[in-house]
Order: structure tokens, then C-alpha cells, then sequence
């Protein structure tokens, strides 16, 4: 049992850059997590990643210990680099999926047409800054600016700022009713029908 523990603390030790990584980007972006054998598999492939980086700050180290001597570089100071080219490899990725700029350039180059995007729901959101107007599944009609909302369609809730409800007369003619004293409203995605992204900001409230 004392072998088998020590093995594991040793894979730990080894897969905790790569795991540093992973859970930084999945902390960040809405991607949803893998399973325990896939997040192995991807902290295995970040850790190679790392382990290959973390020579460069090792040669300049040497390279500087020639002329001036601060210290030895020790396993220690190989655990300490990789943690930090861990974080920032975390938050570039992150970066990168959440602004889509990767796949841009490939779609661009005519490489791909996908997004980096984990859904084209999340992608329509991410890339259209405008109000919204929700149809709910009882008929009604909600106009308002998101301040958040879902990362998919199915869970989560929408938060509405400068939120209307949506009438119609008795001319047939559609008119905002303003919310009184309400400064947001949450609305419950399973709730919601149909999205619309209003095309004209400026005349959101004569939609």
C-alpha cells in the first residue's frame, strides 16, 4: 500500500503543472470538464509542454550562473518555473478560447470554419453586444441589456438591466412597459422560447 502511495504522490507530483494549467482554463473559459481519464491525459500532454519550456529559464540560469553565481538550480527551482509557465500558459489559453483569436486566424487562412467557441449559442453572445429581447415560453415578451447569461441554453439564468416588458395595445401596435424600481431582473433560461438580438440600440425601446 506504501509503494502504491508513494507511486501516486509521485504521478501527482509530476502531472501537477499540467493539472495547474487545466484547471485554470476550465476555471476561465465555459468549457465544460472531462472526465478523470480525459483530464489525465490533458495534463499529461500540458506537463510535456511545460517540462519542454521550463529548459529555457534553466539554460538562461546556467548560462548567467557562468558570470555570477546566485544559487544552484535544483529540482526545486524546476518545480518553482514550471508553476509559473503553468499559470501563464493557463491564462493565455484562456485568453486565447475566450476571444475566439485562434481560430480567427484560421478561419481567415481557410483552414477551419469552427469557432473557439464551446457552442454557437455561447459564441453569438461572446460577439453581439446589443439588448435582447427574451421570448418566454408563457407568451411573454422581454426586452433588457444582458449583464450575464448562460453558457448554454439549457441551465443557468439571464440577468436583464434596463429591462422592459413587451405589450401590445389595443391598436396592435408593440410598446415597452417600463419595470418600475427594479434594477435587474433574472430570468431562468428554461423559461425562455427564443432569443433576439435587437439590431438598433438606440431604438431598443420602440421595438
Amino acid at each position: 500500500m506504501g509503494i502504491v502511495t508513494s507511486e501516486l504522490t509521485d504521478l501527482f507530483s509530476f502531472l501537477l503543472p499540467g493539472f495547474v494549467t487545466s484547471f485554470l482554463f476550465y476555471a476561465l473559459t465555459p468549457f465544460p470538464k472531462k472526465s478523470e481519464f480525459e483530464a489525465v491525459v490533458i495534463a499529461l500532454i500540458y506537463t510535456v509542454v511545460i517540462k519542454v519550456l521550463v529548459k529555457i529559464p534553466e539554460f538562461v540560469c546556467l548560462g548567467i550562473g557562468a558570470f555570477v553565481v546566485f544559487g544552484e538550480w535544483t529540482p526545486l527551482s524546476e518545480t518553482a518555473f514550471s508553476l509559473v509557465i503553468a499559470l501563464v500558459i493557463g491564462l493565455l489559453w484562456s485568453y486565447l478560447y475566450n476571444n475566439d483569436i485562434i481560430h480567427k486566424h484560421l478561419r481567415n487562412k481557410g483552414i477551419t470554419q469552427q469557432t473557439s467557441y464551446p457552442s454557437e449559442w455561447y459564441g453569438a453572445f461572446s460577439e453581439t453586444k446589443t439588448y435582447l429581447i427574451l421570448h418566454l415560453k408563457d407568451g411573454r415578451r422581454i426586452l433588457g441589456w444582458p449583464m450575464q447569461w448562460p453558457d448554454y441554453p439549457d441551465r443557468g439564468h439571464f440577468v436583464l438591466e434596463d429591462a422592459d416588458w413587451l405589450v401590445v395595445d389595443e391598436n396592435g401596435n408593440t410598446k415597452p412597459l417600463s419595470l418600475i424600481n427594479v434594477d435587474k431582473i433574472v430570468i431562468d433560461a428554461n423559461n425562455v422560447e427564443m432569443v433576439e438580438f435587437v439590431k438598433n440600440d438606440e431604438n431598443a425601446g420602440d421595438t
